[in-house]
């Protein structure tokens, strides 16, 4: 019984909600304009002074004109799996620098498609390893009279991820490691969520699938789940998760995340790590002790009565 009281005691913690994954590229800007980029992610290896064209395009799915104007910036991404935007050259990885556009303002009539050219220029002078940046493509709201709406601007990246290799191989390194587990401490039942937290000890970005395998007190295996895959930019975290929906009733589980992904020789690479938490279904423990204690109360009960009906007889 201690050591229920204490696994109640610490309850609390195990409440602490995960952050979901922010998904970005689809964004209404205002009432009547809404805009559609594709492709949202380009990924290209380039040797240094290599000239590359990209065509992008951006339809206009609302039934009002609207004005578009484009800009590059350095983008990151941080372990919640948050996108964060910044000025070009803030990010040592930038190649924000790079993207030539052949027209950063125009306008856009409804259910209109523009292809827009992005000329990728690599410098002579660059670190081999992963650059990185954002084309944003940002309505400019069009001006209305006092009173009578407020247009709302609204924006959506398309991603660059370059891979410039270097002389010799050592130049690019591929790795990652788990950092550690997101599990709980105890649960009472499905769902769970369980994690990890990946690191990419690399120089370039990593496309990182991951599973977890779950085993019950016994050994015995107890399920699998599928935790997605995802991007990962040098020298960066991030948290990849998934729910566990039917687990065993009761005892110490054990699960094992397997994470994997393609080296610089493009080698698959695994990598594992193994905790365990404890499943403690208390609401039937203390469904079932309140049972109990009903059964004794009530013999109990019981008893007493018939003995106090004997000495009643007893004394008549």
């Amino acid at each position: 019984m201690p050591t229920m009281l204490r696994y109640l005691a610490n309850a609390a913690a195990i409440f602490l909600a995960l952050l979901l994954c922010l998904h970005i590229f689809s964004l209404p800007s205002s009432a009547g304009v809404s805009i559609m980029v594709s492709p949202t992610m380009i990924d290209l290896t380039l040797n240094t002074e290599d000239t590359s064209t990209q065509e992008i395009s951006i339809r206009n799915t609302g039934d009002e004109p609207t004005r578009i104007r484009v800009y590059a910036m350095d983008f990151s991404i941080d372990r919640e799996n948050n996108y964060i935007f910044s000025d070009p050259g803030h990010q040592s990885y930038s190649c924000a620098s790079w993207l030539g556009i052949e027209e950063s303002d125009f306008g856009l009539g409804p259910a209109e498609t523009k292809h827009v050219e992005v000329t990728i220029s690599v410098p002579q002078e660059v670190e081999p390893g992963g650059h990185y940046a954002a084309l944003f493509f940002e309505t400019i709201p069009i001006e209305t009279q006092p009173g009578v709406s407020v247009a709302i601007a609204g924006r959506i990246p398309s991603l660059f991820y370059l891979t410039i290799p270097g002389v010799t191989d050592g130049d690019i390194f591929a790795n990652a490691e788990i950092t550690s587990l997101m599990l709980p401490r105890w649960v009472d039942g499905g769902p769970v969520e369980i994690g990890a937290v990946v690191r990419n000890t690399g120089n370039v970005h990593l496309t990182i699938a991951a599973k977890a395998y779950f085993t019950d007190f016994r050994g015995r295996q107890a399920g699998e789940i599928d935790l997605g895959q995802t991007i990962v930019l040098p020298g960066t975290e991030r948290a990849i998760t998934g729910t566990w929906l039917k687990t065993p009733f009761i005892g110490p589980a054990q699960a094992t995340v397997v994470i994997g992904y393609f080296d610089q020789h493009n080698q698959l690479v695994n990598r594992s790590m193994t905790g365990s938490f404890q499943i403690i279904p208390w609401k039937v423990i203390i469904a079932v002790f309140a049972s109990l204690a009903l059964i004794v109360f009530g013999i109990w009960a019981l008893r007493r009565k018939f003995r106090f009906r004997l000495e009643r007889k007893d004394s008549e």
